[in-house]
């Protein structure tokens, strides 16, 4: 094991026939949703939009810019909702012509396969491609070694997948990597983090990257990167103490740490994230899934910590919350698309709607274990909407989307009287312990104020969201004002700020708020270290130093 990695030089390619984009009026008319993300909090520009194919193209790119002293964004599908991808001068680099996959590979100590592909590619297809086994795109690519784990993952009965599985389907590779994305069942599986084990980056200077997990970690808080001119440079891992929860808020920062985990999470601004080989698990074929109604939300969260709890008879998938006025929109729309909940009476307060998986051989002890803890906390499976097929979870996750569209149709109609008006929605974390004082501290805050809100989130990770609904202007400064109070609240209790959406150029002082000031420089000496005149992803997660602006 070292702390040192050599960087490659990247060749020379000539530019002239990678797509750019730089008329002015071409930019704003035919490419403005380049200038945007999901958030639509920034009023985006950029002096020209390049679209490479390659990671050479990527990389003179890079290099060019370097030279000139161009600042450059790097935009993946622009899903993301904290302004990461927004370019705010600059050259955006868009990587959606970087869809390729690279080769496969097999574990045979661990008996785990894993896949490459470029960073533009998306999820959805990366799974799709993976479960359907339609992978003649890798035929002669890779080593011999890779060519023989490809041919016994086609011969495999089983179906593999990708075990994390963000919500936005449609995310790049490469951005769900550079903000570390999570999803219902990083309950079970974690978040992206752990299911990278290789990954290309190009640096600020063109310089690449070939990092594979394991084979470079910090010594006593240090790597040395060695560039391709052969000067060193050392990067010092940040001292903050990370929130022992899911968390998405600056670097990840631990004393003996793998080089790959200071580029997954880091929002781009150390470099541009190329390819990404990524784990692979069994699909589950059999699996129950269930919502369950409660007459009260401590009864949920009672239902939580014990299913929870060591000696559970049940392991969990995933485990999400629909509080109160989450499920009046559901019964809402419902209602006016046709479709019946089963057992969802008006007395219901609280749903946690929950999937694991089991074996024939162990079903019926799960099950029972089920309803023992379901009628502990005063509901049963009676009492509750349960399936065990394909067909009956895709009609549960029908039901759990009709909150967010009502609540964006809501904000959509609001907009028209007062354009300033946006939903606020959270992104805290807390620990284990925190999970009923912290739901209890939004919900007393909340309903004092009289602020409209709605609650559905990932409970089994004490990630529940709260989309706070401004009905005017003050109520946005009000919204705006009670997320600093909630993130240092959670700050209080243990956890974190941002638990998978990431900072981005929206969030930044929420992230002072739980690293502070110290914190913050150290996140820019790492910055400083790898992208000396500040170029990449200018912005995201912590401010330009005035020297750099």
């Amino acid at each position: 094991m070292t702390n040192r990695i050599v960087a490659q030089a990247s060749e020379d390619v000539d530019l002239s026939q990678t797509k750019t984009v730089a008329d002015q009026a071409e930019i704003t008319d035919t490419y403005a949703l380049y200038l945007d993300d999901e958030s639509h909090s920034f009023d985006g520009a950029a002096e020209k939009i390049i679209f490479p194919s390659t990671e050479s193209e990527v990389a003179a790119i890079m290099r060019s810019a370097y030279e000139s002293g161009t600042p450059v964004t790097i935009q993946g599908g622009r899903t993301g909702l904290t302004g990461a991808a927004v370019p705010l001068g600059g050259i955006a680099m868009n990587l959606e012509k970087m869809t390729q996959l690279s080769y496969m590979n097999y574990d045979k100590s661990e008996g785990l396969y894993s896949i490459a592909a470029q960073c533009g590619m998306t999820l959805e297809d990366l799974v799709e491609a993976v479960q359907s086994k339609k992978l003649d795109k890798l035929e002669g690519k890779g080593t011999h070694k890779q060519q023989k784990a490809l041919e016994g993952f086609r011969g495999e009965s089983d179906t593999f997948t990708f075990p994390v599985d963000p919500t936005e389907m449609s995310a790049w590779l490469g951005g769900i990597v550079a903000c570390n994305a999570s999803g219902a069942k990083t309950f079970k599986y974690g978040a992206v983090r752990p299911w990278v084990y290789q990954l290309r980056v190009v640096l600020a200077n063109g310089d690449i990257l070939d990092i594979e997990r394991g084979k470079v970690t910090a010594d006593d808080g240090k790597f040395i990167i060695v560039q391709s001119d052969g000067e060193e440079i050392e990067v010092t891992v940040p001292s903050y103490k990370m929130p022992d929860t899911k968390n998405a808020a600056g670097l990840f920062a631990k004393p003996d740490m793998d080089l790959i985990d200071l580029f997954v999470g880091s929002e781009g601004i150390l470099g541009v994230i190329t390819e990404v080989e990524l784990g692979l698990v069994k699909f589950e074929e059999n699996i129950m899934t269930v919502m369950a109604f409660f007459p009260s939300v401590d009864d949920a969260v009672n239902f939580t910590y014990d299913v929870r709890a060591p000696d559970s008879p049940i392991k969990m998938d995933f485990m999400e919350y629909f509080g109160t006025n989450a499920i009046e929109m559901i019964k809402d729309k419902a209602g006016s698309a046709g479709i019946k909940v089963p057992a969802l009476k008006d007395e219901t307060k609280a749903i946690v709607f929950f999937e694991f998986s089991f074996t024939p051989e162990n079903m019926e002890e799960m099950v029972m274990g089920l309803e023992e803890i379901l009628m502990k906390n005063n509901t049963s499976s009676e009492s509750s909407w349960a399936g065990m097929d394909r067909s009956e979870l895709a009609k549960m996750k029908k039901v759990r989307h009709f909150v967010p569209e009502t609540v964006n149709g809501i904000i959509a109609q609001r907009k028209a009287e007062y354009p300033e008006v946006h939903k606020i929605g959270t992104d805290m974390a807390v620990p284990d312990e925190a999970l009923r004082d912290y739901l209890q501290y939004y919900i007393t805050t909340l309903e004092k104020q009289g602020m409209e809100y709605v609650m559905w989130g990932h409970i089994g990770d004490n990630h529940i969201h709260v989309n706070m609904l401004p009905r005017n202007n003050e109520e946005v400064k009000q919204g705006m004002d009670n997320y600093m109070t909630f993130a240092k609240r959670a700050i209080e209790l243990g956890g974190t700020v941002a638990a998978e959406h990431g900072i981005g150029k929206l969030k930044r002082a929420f992230l002072e708020a739980m690293y502070g000031e110290n914190g913050i420089s150290e996140i820019q000496a790492v910055k400083k270290s790898l992208d000396s005149k500040w170029l990449i992803n200018r912005g995201n997660m912590i401010p330009v130093p005035a020297d750099m602006s």
